[in-house]
């Protein structure tokens, strides 16, 4: 698809909302202000801590955490960061925090797959950023900056107050539904309003994924996990 965009000088813009969240927005913006600040954005999961919940969760995301729910984090650093396969410098796992299991999933079958990973990224151009992801963690997800002693400076979470109001909304009207889709409700709307926009006007979706930014946020995951879980064995 990439290559048959590129080949008719079409854009494809892709749907990874957290590109233009308000919690990225404002600490990518924090970040902007402080010498030698270091984001890191943080993403969780509401599974429960088990073995019947966790392998159900790693067989029906058998594509794995970092393709799965870390992707839009991975889509981020490769936006705002200059993360790609090629700029990577060094990949750094936090073992104290991080988890890989084997599983059985409903089918029986054993899955092996990260339940929580922590990560840092340094690039040949001089960028480090973080990303850290929970299976069990909550239903909140946020960013932080902090300083070179690693002292924080700055968080803001996803939902926050202003959006918590909304989430309890969702929550009466689509009982059941993954509670992620609650709290980045406001994002999806914004990608949709900045895509359409785009092919209505030629107006420039600021943010948003392009095809190009996507397939390179996969060789990401790609060229991650062998290399954490080597560094978890």
């Amino acid at each position: 698809m990439k290559k048959e965009a590129a080949d008719q000088n079409v854009t494809v813009l892709m749907g990874y909302n957290k590109n233009v969240c308000k919690y990225v927005t404002k600490t990518r913006d924090f970040a902007a202000t402080v010498d030698d600040g270091h984001v890191t954005f943080v993403s969780n999961n509401t599974y429960a801590p088990t073995a019947e919940s966790l392998g159900e969760c790693f067989e029906r995301n058998a594509e794995g955490m970092l393709k799965n729910m870390a992707i839009h984090e991975l889509a981020l650093l490769v936006s705002f960061y200059d993360v790609s396969v090629d700029n990577i410098e060094s990949v750094t796992a936090d073992k104290d925090f991080s988890s890989m299991q084997t599983l059985a999933g409903p089918s029986g079958k054993e899955w092996t797959d990260f339940d929580k990973i922590k990560f840092t990224i340094k690039t040949k151009t001089g960028k480090a950023v973080s990303v850290q992801a929970n299976r069990c963690g909550g239903d909140t997800s946020y960013a932080t900056v902090s300083n070179a002693a690693g002292e924080e400076l700055f968080r803001h979470s996803m939902p926050d107050e202003e959006d918590l109001a909304n989430v309890k909304v969702l929550e009466a009207k689509y009982p059941g539904a993954m509670p992620y889709f609650f709290s980045q409700d406001p994002d999806y709307t914004t990608v949709k309003e900045r895509v359409s926009a785009f092919c209505a006007t030629g107006e420039e979706a600021k943010g948003i994924a392009t095809i190009d930014i996507a397939c390179e946020t996969l060789r990401v995951a790609e060229y991650l996990v062998p290399i954490l879980q080597s560094q978890l064995k």
